[in-house]
This record gives C-alpha cells, structure tokens and sequence, in this order.
C-alpha cells in the first residue's frame, strides 16, 4: 500500500494522483497501464514516486482500496434492519444504491471492470488488506442476515459468503454489459429487484 509520505500529501494532492491513476487503470486495465507514462501524466519522476509507492502494483491496490473503501462508507450510511423482515429491503437499497454509483461514477464502473476481466491476475496481485476489505464487505452482510434469522445457518459462512460475492460479481457484469452506455438498459431499481429476489432464494432458511 502507499508510503506515508504519500498520506503526508495535501489531500487535494492525493485525490488528484489517484483519480488520474483510477482513470488509466480503468480504460488500460492493470496490464496495458504503463507506469513511466503514468507517472508522466502525474508529473513524478520515477525516483520521486518511490517515496509514494513501492511500484504500479503498489499504485493499483491504493486505487482499489480507495473505491472498495468509499463504497464500503456509503453501504454504512444507510438504516440497519432490525428484524428478518426488513433485511431484503436493507439488500434491495444497498444494491439500487451500488448501481447508480456505478452510473454516476464510470471510472469506478470501469475499475470494476477490470478486477472482473483480470481476476486471476488480481488474485496474484491483491494484498490480503485488500481481500479483508472485499470479504468483509459482504461476510458482514451475510452474518448479520443470519443474526436476524433471514439467512440460512446449516452452510458454512465462508461459503456462503461466496456464493453471495460471486453472484453479485455475476449482477455487476451483466448489469455493466447491458448498460453499454445506453439509457435503455436494465435500471438499477430493476437490476435490484432480480439480484434480490435470486440471493434470497439460495440463502434464506427453508420453509417447514
């Protein structure tokens, strides 16, 4: 992760670095972003951005934990549910809430993108600070539906915790390849609805 000079930067300083490095990750992916063009774009000398990061794979995984990060904090924002009933209607908002990031932030659609397109290669890459934060995420979700009694308790939590972070990924790219730009694509509201209804089906207790 960055150095801490890197974090003694000015914050206006740091959200320019990483905003331009998002943006050329985004479109080039992790293996067509050259780090000496990068590091041009951002007006560093290879030997200056040594006292940021150690290197591009440093670089990538400060701008992955940044927008895990930020969404992470928006998914706090919003109410806790209090009983079972109210926790699909907790996951229907925290969706509705991901897509229209996703559309009102393309850079991070994009980044996305690339962590889908390049999994294997991010598994090599990605720190376990990183997978902490992903896993978390989600095995946070899926404990507290169990707490509540709206999700299963005869699967292991490390399972289930997968299942529901791949069918998520499964939504993410769909919803992304659907939308292509255009307006008429699936709505987040819409998207929502059938990502909902398809996690609650595999992970709710049976009934009788």
């Amino acid at each position: 992760m960055a150095r801490q000079r890197f974090e003694q930067l000015p914050r206006e300083r740091q959200d320019e670095i990483l905003d331009v490095a998002a943006a050329e990750f985004a479109r080039s992916g992790y293996q067509g972003t050259s780090y000496n063009q990068l590091l041009e774009r951002l007006g560093l000398g290879k030997g200056s951005a040594y006292y940021y990061f150690d290197n591009k794979r440093d670089l990538f995984l400060t701008v992955l934990r940044r927008c895990y990060g930020s969404f992470e904090e928006a998914m706090s924002a919003l109410e806790q549910p209090r009983k079972a009933a109210d926790y699909w209607l907790f996951v229907h908002r925290a969706t509705v809430l991901s897509y229209e990031r996703m559309l009102v932030d393309p850079i991070a659609t994009n980044l996305i993108r690339c962590v889908q397109r390049e999994k294997e290669l991010l598994g090599e890459l990605t720190s376990p600070d990183i997978l902490s934060l992903i896993d978390g995420m989600y095995e946070t979700t899926v404990r507290l539906g169990q707490t509540l009694g709206a999700i299963r308790t005869d699967m292991p939590l490390r399972l289930l915790t997968e299942m529901v972070r791949n069918m998520s990924a499964a939504f993410d790219a769909w919803f992304i390849s659907e939308r292509g730009g255009e307006a008429n694509g699936p709505t987040p509201e819409h998207t929502a609805d059938l990502y909902t209804d398809a996690v609650r089906r595999l992970c709710a207790p049976a009934v009788g």
